[in-house]
């Protein structure tokens, strides 16, 4: 896994306002693009990066060992819901924070956990399962109807949650679904003949359901970025990009509530966007949608 560019690095830089001998936490660290970033702008800074996934973790360690900058990380197999304790366990003090809280390509490509609708893989979806233990071919063979339904409506934002809930239980019920290839093939017999000629494949909401679902992401963000606002120094900034709806509006929400309560200040009102150049050259960072505080 090779360090890439992160989506956003020059506005993450910009905004974080790393003054000298910062302490910062990466919570997302992933691919380990903006630490990397961070720690080649700043060479007095150091970082904290949180992975929750263990291969990833295992990657950025090694990775690590063998860079110059290898004494001013802490790298931590852990999810950032558990911020407040690990800040106490290292007594890492951070003036600043980012959630990148996109899913890396290598989660896609090479994770063989299922992910992609494009791959022919076990439906498994988990970050980490070593801690989890419910996968995503256990949510679509044993939940009830009414459930996976609300799950796909809810976190697919999907019009057709009801026929693909329909399907799922109607073909479960002939012969497990275990494969990604299985719940595609599910998906295109539940939906009319005009949807599978959109833009968007007709699996990717269900698939983003289903991956929400099993990994608690939505629960956990709000964990996650409240605690950040609790452990972070006065002056200290939080820069969270998200790149789905729901998580954008569990964040906006966040930031309102503690803004109103004197708490946090927007450093920018409203949302930051990838610059076209940055999109040209990486399509996904094309739905990014950057937020920032700082602590009052």
């Amino acid at each position: 896994m090779s360090i890439h560019k992160s989506v956003l690095l020059n506005e993450v830089i910009e905004y974080l306002n790393i003054r000298p001998e910062s302490k910062i936490i990466d919570a997302t660290l992933n691919g380990g693009g903006h630490t990397y970033g961070l720690l080649q702008k700043y060479p007095d800074i150091k970082i904290m990066g949180i992975e929750w996934d263990p291969e990833i973790f295992e990657e950025a360690k090694s990775q690590l060992a063998d860079s110059q900058s290898k004494d001013r990380v802490i790298i931590v197999n852990d999810s950032y819901v558990d911020l407040r304790s690990l800040v106490e366990k290292y007594d890492f003090h951070p003036d600043g924070i980012i959630f990148d809280l996109g899913l890396s390509s290598w989660h896609y490509e090479k994770s063989g956990r299922g992910f992609s609708f494009m791959r022919d893989e076990p439906l498994d979806m988990r970050f980490n399962p070593q801690e989890s233990t419910k996968n995503a071919a256990d949510l679509v063979n044993t939940g009830l109807e009414e459930e996976i339904e609300e799950i796909i409506r809810m976190y697919g934002e999907e019009s057709f949650s009801g026929a693909i809930a329909e399907n799922i239980v109607k073909t479960r019920k002939v012969k497990p679904i275990i494969k990604t290839t299985e719940l595609v093939e599910v998906i295109m017999n539940s939906v009319p003949g005009w949807y599978k000629k959109q833009k968007i494949h007709p699996a990717t909401k269900t698939f983003q359901a289903l991956r929400i679902a099993v990994n608690g992401e939505l629960e956990n963000v709000e964990k996650g970025v409240l605690a950040a606002i609790d452990v972070l120094k006065k002056g200290g900034r939080l820069v969270v990009i998200s790149f789905q709806g729901l998580e954008d509006k569990i964040v906006r929400e966040i930031f309102k509530q503690k803004a109103k309560a004197g708490i946090v200040q927007w450093v920018i009102k409203g949302t930051v966007k990838p610059k076209w150049e940055e999109v040209k050259v990486n399509p996904r960072a094309r739905s990014a949608k950057m937020k920032i505080v700082e602590k009052l």
